[in-house]
């Protein structure tokens, strides 16, 4: 029969053995506690509550929880026995160690019920602390050196090893090892090895030391160490053991260490007291050695310079550096040294001392940084070759951190803000200060939209300096986006243009006097002109009248004579007004329709009258084809060929003038003809060839005092042909003649030009009944047009100034006026503008002549603009001034 023992015999036996029992009902989750298991941690039994939840955050200490949970777990899940050694929580004596240990009942492959005991070993603990201590620095030193033991008991082929076989393996401690699964885990090359070793050391007693190639048991490639021997007991093997080592790092170190030493392009060498032990490739390399054993065989001074850069003797200096590797354990520094042909390079050498055979030695590693001293000297010629244009302009450059919010400055950019250079900027709100108030939101402006848009900056603006003066400054700037887009950072640079802006204004004070010297200048000639004008208005006018009235022979002449020299007189004052029209810009060009062979003719027609008088031809020469319809300006192009005739006229005392143009190219609507005016005067030398189109300037003195003129004329046709985009040439010789020519282009007319030819005035009965209002304020001018308005049988009445005119016209029905523009009390714009406001429409249709003494480049344009229908310049020409009335009033019948 079975015996059953009670709680309390079991109490009994087992409290000897200082332990006390448990059990845990897993159903209910009750637990029961003996007394001596309660006696043992010192409390009374009231002042524990047994169970899993008390003992766990109570009793056990913090850092064993997991130990007891996982033991716990796995019992439930693997039936691993359970059993720990825990610190428990004494009532009076602190934490103790204790072993629990217990087993559990199934049902079903669940847990049920557990028992167990809990044994007090803190004594045995204690005890065993010395050897713990040292049992755990050894384990340490072998986790440190990956060091394990194993044994093998032969006859049962039992393998056991300690943790750290087990760690390196990556292989659970739960699991028990065996031979054959040991052996599998070594790479093929490697396990033929291992089992031979195993073999002679159970056969022979033969003690193997073996470092091979195997994976863990994870698929991780390790290295590992393996001493063995054999223990035997009648001539027979009992038991194999020995230790193991991780030896996977020291493997791949020596690896990599092969790796770098031998294919590295830095030198490396092994240096001892006695000279080079050994070195790669780029050492030879490098070096320019024939091979490695040429290198070997020379000493390290060989290829070092007598003396380094700063004056120090390479042996003395190598020393020094020796001995600070030897002592520190460490040395950096850089070397000039010399290869076998003899040139120099710089090296960056580091020494590091290690132990070969158990000798300290050198490991010397020359990296070549030739490239990088070269680099270095581009950058520091760069910086230089910056720094100095930056002074010579006056700019310097700029960089703004978004992120840490620093300012770097060149050292120009201080010195522009009068400042001492300084490693880092000013601050942001500091520099704020530094901007002109009234220029500091144009400044954040462009800063805002920097950021904001990526918008690059250029703006002009003013800066404070220290003393309180103003210095303008042109900032340029852009950003600098990261990776994500976002700007970061801000550059560019500034240039001091204070002394360009003193200059811009001062030119500007220039330009706005020089506008006002034009202005005054303008004002001038217009009241010069109408000064000069119309006195000479009535000296040709009266000369006029004279010849009409058949003067004596010797009154003739003298008549001819005033005729002339007023003439004369009329063209300068003209070529002056066209020069001064030129170079104001106020040149405008017709496009009119006109025959070219007709103005060629006219040209010759009045021009034939001085070269008879001179006894010299003028002769025109040209093709048939030039009797063409064209359209352009027919005024300027007979002003530019009247220029050239007249002084070919002039400068020629015999012989002849040619005045010739011919069709050079012609298209459906354009033609370019080229035009060319020769003589057989005085001709001109070669170096003033070019000079005589100059203002006011002529061939020589004696040329302006022998033949006169302004020394206008060629200015004025070289401008006039400049601005219709063509160019004037010369070609002459002293006393043989000269040649001037040019081309021009036309549009071509499709319209039928009525050939027109001016003719002198032979009949008044065209104008006999004109009803004309003469608006003058000039006595003179008046009683002279009184003179030819009788002549011409023409009705007529007279008005001081505008206002009067004004009136008249709105009580007399006149065919039309000739209006004097400059006149007191009312002058003949606002009179001309005022008439044609009235309701009228005759008003509106009523021809306006305008008469004007004035030079102002613009009055035609104003006369226009006010409403008068025609112009006449005094002083005028009967024969004009004529053919102004009977063309207006004809008009105005058609209407």
């Amino acid at each position: 029969m079975k015996s059953r023992f009670t709680i309390e015999s079991l109490e009994m036996a087992i409290s000897g053995i200082h332990a006390g029992l448990w059990s845990w009902d897993l159903e209910t989750d009750q637990q029961f506690w003996s007394d001596y298991f309660i006696k043992m941690l010192e409390y009374d039994a009231d002042e524990v509550e047994p169970g899993y939840r008390f003992f766990t955050e109570v009793l056990v200490h913090p850092d064993d929880v997991n130990t007891v949970s996982e033991a716990i777990k796995a019992q439930f899940e693997s039936r691993i026995p359970y059993k720990v050694e825990v610190r428990l929580k004494t009532k009076n004596s602190g934490y103790k160690y204790f072993e629990c240990s217990g087993t559990a009942k199934f049902r079903n492959d669940k847990p049920v019920h557990m028992v167990g005991v809990v044994t007090d070993i803190h004594e045995r603990r204690t005890l065993k602390e010395k050897f713990i201590k040292n049992d755990a620095l050894l384990k340490e030193a072998g986790r440190l050196a990956k060091i394990g033991v194993w044994e093998l008991d032969i006859a049962g082929m039992k393998l056991s090893w300690s943790s750290e076989i087990y760690a390196f393996r990556e292989i659970s401690e739960t699991e028990m090892p065996n031979v054959q699964s040991v052996l599998n885990l070594y790479k093929p090359w490697s396990r033929p090895i291992m089992e031979e070793a195993l073999d002679k050391a159970c056969r022979y007693g033969t003690p193997f030391d073996l470092e091979l190639g195997m994976e863990s048991a994870k698929g991780k490639d390790i290295w590992v160490r393996t001493i063995g021997n054999a223990i035997f007991k009648d001539e027979k093997p009992v038991k194999l053991y020995g230790v193991m080592q991780d030896v996977t790092e020291h493997k791949q170190a020596e690896e990599k260490l092969r790796v770098i030493f031998q294919y590295s392009t830095d030198a490396h060498l092994l240096l001892d007291e006695n000279g080079i032990l050994d070195c790669n490739q780029a050492a030879v390399n490098m070096l320019r050695c024939k091979d490695k054993s040429e290198l070997l065989s020379l000493h390290p001074a060989t290829f070092s310079p007598e003396y380094q850069p700063d004056g120090k003797r390479s042996a003395d200096k190598s020393r020094e550096m020796d001995k600070l590797a030897y002592e520190s354990g460490f040395a950096r520094f850089e070397w000039i040294h010399k290869k076998r042909d003899g040139e120099d390079f710089p090296v960056e050498v580091t020494l590091s001392p290690v132990h070969i055979n158990s000798k300290k030695v050198l490991l010397v590693v020359w990296h070549d940084i030739t490239h990088r001293k070269r680099a270095e000297e581009v950058i520091r010629r760069n910086e230089a070759m910056l720094a100095e244009s930056q002074q010579l302009t006056h700019s310097g450059s700029w960089e703004s951190d978004l992120v840490t919010g620093q300012n770097y400055w060149s050292d120009e950019a201080f010195r522009i803000f009068g400042l001492e250079p300084q490693s880092t900027g000013p601050e942001t709100e500091l520099f704020y200060h530094m901007i002109h108030p009234e220029d500091l939101p144009l400044y954040k402006m462009h800063i805002k939209n920097a950021i904001n848009h990526l918008s690059p900056a250029s703006f002009d603006l003013r800066i404070v300096m220290q003393d309180g003066s103003t210095k303008f400054i042109h900032a340029i700037g852009k950003p600098f986006c990261d990776n994500a887009g976002q700007v970061v950072k801000l550059y560019g640079a500034i240039m001091d243009i204070d002394a360009q802006k003193k200059t811009e204004q001062e030119l500007i004070k220039a330009k706005e006097a020089a506008e006002m010297a034009a202005v005054a200048k303008s004002q001038f000639l217009s009241t010069m002109s109408h000064e000069i004008r119309t006195p000479m208005n009535a000296v040709i006018g009266f000369i006029h009248l004279l010849l009409q009235q058949d003067p004596k022979p010797e009154q003739m002449q003298y008549l001819n004579i005033i005729k002339f020299s007023a003439e004369n007189l009329l063209v300068l004052l003209n070529d002056i007004l066209d020069f001064s029209k030129i170079e104001a810009g106020k040149v405008e060009f017709e496009e009119v329709d006109f025959n070219m062979l007709s103005i060629l003719e006219n040209i010759r027609s009045g021009s034939l009258q001085r070269a008879q008088e001179k006894g010299i031809q003028l002769k025109l020469m040209v093709d048939s084809d030039l009797n063409i319809n064209l359209i352009g300006d027919p005024v300027r192009l007979g002003q530019i060929l009247t220029n050239l005739v007249s002084n070919a006229i002039k400068f020629t005392d015999s012989g002849k003038v040619i005045i010739s143009a011919s069709i050079a190219k012609q298209q459906k609507n354009t033609c370019t003809i080229d035009f060319k005016v020769e003589d057989t005067g005085i001709g001109i030398a070669p170096d003033k060839l070019e000079s005589i189109f100059e203002s006011f300037t002529q061939g020589s003195s004696d040329t302006t005092r022998k033949y006169g003129g302004s020394g206008l004329g060629l200015t004025i046709t070289k401008r006039l042909l400049e601005l219709q985009n063509s160019t004037i040439n010369v070609r002459s010789e002293i006393a043989k003649g000269s040649e001037f020519y040019f081309s021009l282009n036309f549009l071509i007319s499709h319209k039928q030009q009525k050939v027109q030819t001016e003719k002198l005035l032979t009949s008044t009965n065209d104008l006999k009944g004109t009803k004309l209002l003469i608006v003058e304020d000039n006595m003179i001018n008046i009683f002279l047009m009184k003179n030819f308005m009788k002549q011409w049988q023409i009705d007529f009445q007279v008005a001081e100034n505008g206002l009067i005119a004004y009136e008249m016209v709105q009580k007399e029905d006149f065919d039309i006026v000739l209006m004097d523009l400059q006149m007191p009390e009312m002058d003949g714009y606002e009179a001309t503008a005022k008439i044609r406001q009235l309701p009228d429409k005759k008003y509106a249709e009523l021809p306006i002549i305008a008469l004007t003494a004035s030079a102002m480049l613009d009055i035609k344009d104003v006369a226009f603009q006010v409403g008068m229908n025609d112009f006449v310049s005094k002083p005028f020409s009967p024969n004009e001034l004529y053919t102004k009335i009977a063309t207006n009033r004809k008009k105005s019948k058609v209407h």
